[in-house]
């Protein structure tokens, strides 16, 4: 079956807020600490309107059927303040592929055309996060060349108001 990859357009985005959707729940699935707010991911379709304006924001998406869509790769560039450089990086925001076209080559062609476009910015840098979790994505961006270089920890800390009443019990 022939896959389209291309820049995202408006009309994609029905299958961009499936997508969103989508790549939620697996975080999800992958890790009872992620939870997402899905007013707002249900609400995908007006602002992915504004995401696809913005020049600073860049979305490839494979297509395999004219209106439907196998996955996309969302990039944007991202001004760091802390005195760190470069000051600005490219950062992948998003990348999902539905699970019978993951392992097709499909991520990589998307990649290449995300890096000419960081290029023709003048990033030299790309971040990205990925759950620790994860495992399938950990390994297909090790694939890809990325590698570890910082370690983001997380804890989760109880109200106060919570945590008072645990202890009067």
């Amino acid at each position: 079956m022939e896959i389209d990859i291309r820049p995202a357009r408006e009309e994609d985005i029905p299958e961009l807020a499936r997508l969103v959707a989508a790549i939620a729940a697996y975080h999800e699935a992958l890790d009872p600490r992620v939870r997402f707010d899905w007013d707002e991911i249900r609400d995908a379709h007006n602002w992915l309107k504004l995401v696809l304006s913005r020049n600073h924001h860049a979305i490839w998406v494979a297509e395999y059927r004219s209106g439907r869509l196998a996955g996309y790769l969302w990039v944007h560039l991202r001004r760091d303040r802390q005195g760190y450089l470069p000051r600005v990086k490219g950062y992948i925001n998003h990348a999902f592929l539905d699970e019978p076209w993951r392992g097709k080559g499909l991520m990589k062609q998307m990649l290449e055309l995300a890096f000419e476009w960081f290029r023709s910015k003048q990033i030299s840098v790309v971040t990205l996060n990925v759950l620790h979790r994860n495992w399938l994505g950990s390994t297909a961006w090790y694939k890809h060349g990325f590698e570890d270089f910082s370690h983001e920890r997380r804890i989760e800390l109880g109200s106060s108001n919570r945590d008072e009443s645990a202890r009067s019990v």
